[in-house]
């Protein structure tokens, strides 16, 4: 294990503070990603109405997304942190008060407020690690930033199981209900804290001049190549769709199905959390082993294998056995998509091109928004249609595997124009020949 510590060691210090912002951000996230959908469902919403809700979210960065990965072109990017450290905690704010205060319209625009605030970070995060981070540890700083979603997930998920269980506390002199809305407002609390990380934050002058917005809009056409951005997107496409299908419906899944609470569900979330986290950090010496074939398509693939034994728990219900099928698969499918993810980023950043990467992390973190937003309004309409979580589960394992078959393509491709060499420094490579050269 020491090498791998040693690698992760060698990351810069700025780097490691962008990290700790993500982490102090996405506890919000991940609280609200657990335990939301059950607070909208106990304040009288509908699954459709949770579903016309979350697509809002996905909608404003849908909006934004593109703009700002064109206007960040050559610009220093430690405002938009510190922009997103302050919007976050506060549209979460916005957006909880306006669900206990039972207002329609400011719970949406709180979603699509929310939603903008994370994309800031989101759009930021890889052209930052890109130009800050040395070519023999990005694969690791991509890796641990993609970790800082399973790390808050850990802390967040453990944070709402032990609150749940305490029930109530007295704060000056007043005895509190530790429910949901209160269990978030102490997470949004502590995420607040990030602000003071990115004050310490340095960065590395962009690779490329700074420009006007509509200088870098009208080169558009010009500047960037199209053909491999387009090859990027499309496997990113299908496979957000299909996630957007499940991923933020899952607690309803286990809330409906299996009777499951947001105690429990924090609990396995969390526990699910900590085995993505470590897959998530072994996944750059994976790669460095055997290539970004193996990297990257054979957890994809024994993900969508475990996503259909999910689905089929439900048609299983009925048997006692049956939770624990559902609960295993759900807490191996996470790890094996999530362990893919920073390799596929990785893997696109390095096939656009140097000139592309600002424009490609916009553009995935727009496709990804509007695939979510698109599959929002596909679920309410099919739960509307009453069709059961396990056939929506089904089509999500489709479009996996069509966006997975992209990505062996996509790879191919890659390893033509750039075979993969060894890593010299890296003691499993130094033994092992990678499975990808040539």
């Amino acid at each position: 294990m020491n090498f791998i510590f040693k690698r992760y060691g060698k990351i810069p210090r700025s780097v490691l503070l962008l990290i700790g912002t993500a982490f102090m951000i996405h506890l919000i996230n991940a609280a609200f990603i657990l335990i939301l959908n059950i607070y909208l469902r106990k304040s009288g919403y509908t699954d459709s109405s949770i579903a016309q809700f979350n697509s809002f979210r996905f909608l404003g960065i849908l909006l934004f997304a593109f703009p700002l990965g064109i206007f960040i072109k050559g610009k220093a990017l430690k405002p938009f942190f510190m922009t997103t450290s302050i919007l976050v905690p506060l549209s979460s704010l916005f957006l909880l008060f306006s669900i206990e205060g039972g207002n329609e319209f400011q719970i949406t625009a709180a979603f699509i407020f929310w939603g903008i605030s994370f994309m800031i970070l989101n759009v930021c995060s890889l052209p930052f690690i890109m130009r800050s981070a040395p070519e023999q540890v990005v694969s690791e700083a991509i890796s641990l930033n993609f970790s800082t979603w399973s790390l808050a997930t850990i802390f967040s998920g453990s944070v709402i199981n032990i609150m749940s269980r305490m029930e109530q506390v007295r704060l000056f002199g007043r005895a509190i209900q530790l429910d949901e809305f209160h269990i978030m407002l102490f997470i949004i609390a502590f995420s607040s804290l990030s602000f003071f990380l990115v004050i310490f934050m340095k960065e590395a002058r962009p690779r490329s001049t700074s420009s006007h917005f509509l200088s870098n809009f009208q080169a558009l056409r010009s500047d960037y190549d199209w053909t491999l951005i387009g090859r990027v997107l499309t496997p990113n496409m299908l496979i957000a769709i299909g996630a957007g299908l499940t991923i933020p419906f899952v607690n309803l899944f286990f809330n409906s199905v299996f009777e499951m609470d947001s105690e429990q569900f924090s609990l396995i979330g969390a526990s699910t959390a900590g085995i993505v986290f470590l897959s998530t950090l072994v996944i750059p010496f994976i790669r460095r082993r055997f290539g970004f074939r193996v990297a990257i398509l054979i957890p994809q693939w024994l993900a969508i294998f475990f996503l259909v034994l999910l689905a089929l728990s439900q048609v299983a219900s009925a048997f006692s056995w049956a939770i624990y099928i559902a609960i295993a698969s759900y807490m191996l499918r996470q790890p094996l998509m999530n362990m893919a993810g920073p390799m596929t980023s990785e893997l696109g950043m390095k096939y656009v091109g140097k000139r592309n990467q600002e424009l490609i992390s916009a553009l995935s973190s727009s496709i990804w928004s509007a695939s979510w937003f698109i599959s929002a309004k596909i679920f309410q309409f099919l739960r509307q249609m009453e069709l059961d979580y396990f056939q929506i589960f089904l089509i999500t394992a489709v479009l996996y595997a069509v966006g997975v078959s992209f990505y062996h393509l996509l790879i191919n491709d890659f390893l033509r124009r750039e075979p993969e060499p060894s890593d010299p420094g890296d003691p499993l490579t130094d033994s092992f020949p990678s499975l990808d050269r040539g």
